[in-house]
């Protein structure tokens, strides 16, 4: 379950994305293709299954502003929120039902393993690494399209709703050591169970619909969550204690389908990246801009909150515990991240 946000919050910086993008020089077309130089627009149809006010809508929303704007009409965005349109995203953007289609990156690593190196533990300082990494631009993106390659699909952009925190009912937590014998419910997802189980505790993946009955119940003892997300859960009321350990990133992919890419101009293409860049840094604002409010709700239920700051975890030796682990799915790719963060 994901934090709502308004969408007009994240809309009205639209104007300024628009008016920074007027100021820079176009990229190079790289030739006439479908909907150049023609009357009749190419409509691409983006399939979520997230509602229109959160911030997976909002997202979906200021990227087709951007696009209609700064291709001139030439490309027209179609959003289908809720899973109106497909069930099952990622299969509907392989077969062309969508053009378009937005997913937790967790939910597609069986199409492509070498995907979850991007929510790998503390393998990212800050979010702006986070960005740098997944920016269109990086030769980490380069590769993994190539990992991608023949699955019908490409990744066209990434935005992140936070890193995973630990959320305990009873315990507070501030070392492996602390974690020793918790059951902590994690995302169903292999680099998930296998980032809580360096970090000491047992990994107990379950779905959203299942955590409440379980922590009331004692059959959990607490919970990986994103911080924006606390509130609009509910968890602050149930749960006593957020460490804000930031293991996980938690991101989300949008992909388009090879045919839906392939009609486009070149300038046309880096357009939609461009956009899917300033869209993603439109909803990070907004996150961050609210985040003393959420933080000043949670402590006012009595939610203590234990700083990073305050954490003795060995981060290095977890980071590097799961990376041995996933070799087969990474490869070199691990690596590469981190040279590439050394060097930029």
């Amino acid at each position: 379950m994901k934090r709502k946000i308004t969408a007009l919050a994240v809309l009205t910086l639209i104007p300024t994305l628009l008016l920074c993008a007027s100021c820079s020089s176009p990229a190079e077309p790289g030739g006439e293709a479908a909907g150049q130089g023609s009357a009749e627009p190419i409509v691409l149809k983006f399939s979520d299954v997230n509602g229109e006010q959160s911030p997976a809508g909002v997202f979906c929303l200021t990227f087709k502003e951007l696009v209609e704007e700064r291709t001139e009409g030439r490309v027209i965005v179609e959003n289908y929120f809720g899973g109106t349109l497909t069930a099952n995203n990622i299969e509907g953007t392989q077969t062309g039902i969508a053009d378009l289609s937005q997913h937790d990156v967790s939910e597609v690593t069986d199409l492509c393993p070498a995907l979850s190196v991007l929510e790998a533990p503390y393998l990212f300082d800050s979010e702006e690494d986070l960005f740098k990494v997944t920016h269109p631009d990086s030769p980490i993106m380069d590769r993994l399209n190539e990992e991608l390659a023949g699955s019908g699909v490409r990744l066209v952009a990434t935005y992140s709703w936070g890193n995973q925190n630990l959320l305990t009912t009873n315990q507070p937590v501030y070392s492996e050591e602390d974690l020793q014998g918790l059951k902590i419910r994690v995302i169903p997802s292999k680099i998930f169970m296998e980032t809580m189980s360096a970090m000491g505790a047992t990994p107990t993946p379950m779905g959203w619909g299942e955590v409440i009955t379980s922590l009331v119940t004692n059959m959990i003892d607490g919970t990986g969550m994103p911080f924006s997300n606390i509130v609009d859960t509910g968890l602050h009321e149930i749960e006593h204690y957020c460490i804000m350990t930031g293991h996980n990133p938690t991101l989300s992919g949008v992909f388009i389908n090879e045919a839906s890419w392939a009609k486009l101009s070149e300038e046309d293409q880096q357009i939609l990246e461009q956009a899917g860049v300033d869209a993603r840094q439109a909803v990070y604002e907004s996150f961050a801009e609210s985040e003393d409010e959420m933080r000043a709700e949670i402590e006012a239920q009595g939610m203590t909150i234990i700083d990073a700051d305050e954490l003795s975890f060995d981060t290095e030796r977890i980071r590097d515990e799961v990376g041995a682990k996933f070799q087969d799915d990474w490869g070199d790719i691990f690596q590469e991240i981190m040279d590439y963060l050394e060097e930029n």
